[in-house]
């Protein structure tokens, strides 16, 4: 049989393919029109503009910050990240509340819960007499008024564990989710890094809420690290929301 005889057969398949393909109509997920990118300039001026304006009060340290950061001479690990803007400042608050947004309904039916902390809220700092377990070390209650004692209070009524952050935070996700039927996780994070956490746990399945540090004080940001603070009440309320009021 000669080789010409498949070149008809295989056009009529292609034909087919096509028509087949067309009459399914298949469903983009986005389709770009031809004035996509004038639309999306025009909404990001207007949202830096109408943002900057807005946090105005929250963000005026940061060019300060920018200009000492820029005339650091020093090779340091963390210089670029260091180095963001107040735009991008923006973008992470707005990224954070989109992400707390989208997976509250199935934050509210997992079964369990997990507070993941952050150890710059510790008021020891250095001092602090966390104990390490498999899922992250652990508040040992050694001081009365250090905030993360009050989050493990809090939590406590709940009945919900608190976890010192770990570097490889999806290791520590799936290893707290293991043998668990649902897991939702609250972050406690600084604005920079809050909705990057939040991203990590979604792509692993678990629905994410977060509460945002007051202000930083690692040693990102400051030579001498000073101990942040959180928002309880919102922290309270996210947990209100999901388990009700306890006493």
């Amino acid at each position: 049989m000669s080789a010409g005889f498949f070149v008809p057969v295989l056009v009529e398949i292609t034909i087919i393919s096509y028509n087949w393909a067309m009459k399914t109509k298949p469903t983009f997920t986005f389709r770009l029109g031809p004035d996509f990118y004038n639309k999306l300039s025009d909404f990001t001026d207007k949202f830096l503009s109408d943002g900057i304006a807005l946090f105005d009060n929250e963000f005026a340290n940061i060019e300060g910050f920018l200009e000492k950061a820029r005339a650091d001479a020093g090779d340091r690990d963390d210089k670029d990240f260091r180095l963001n803007t107040r735009e991008m400042y923006l973008l992470e608050a707005l990224s954070y509340e989109i992400m707390d947004r989208i997976d509250r309904e199935a934050f509210n039916k997992a079964e369990h819960t997990v507070i993941i902390l952050p150890v710059c809220l510790a008021l020891m700092q250095d001092k602090c007499k966390r104990a390490s377990t498999r899922y992250g070390k652990t508040c040992k209650n050694c001081v009365p008024n250090c905030e993360i004692n009050k989050i493990r209070q809090l939590a406590a009524k709940y009945d919900i564990k608190c976890y010192f952050s770990k570097r490889a935070l999806s290791e520590q996700l799936n290893r707290i989710k293991k043998g668990k039927k649902s897991l939702a996780v609250i972050g406690i994070a600084c604005l920079l890094t809050l909705a990057s956490g939040m991203r990590t746990a979604k792509e692993l399945g678990i629905p994410a809420r977060g509460v945002l540090l007051n202000f930083t004080g690692c040693q990102h940001w400051t030579d001498q690290p000073i101990v942040t603070e959180t928002s309880l009440t919102r922290l309270e309320a996210i947990l209100k929301e999901k388990y009700g009021t306890k006493d």
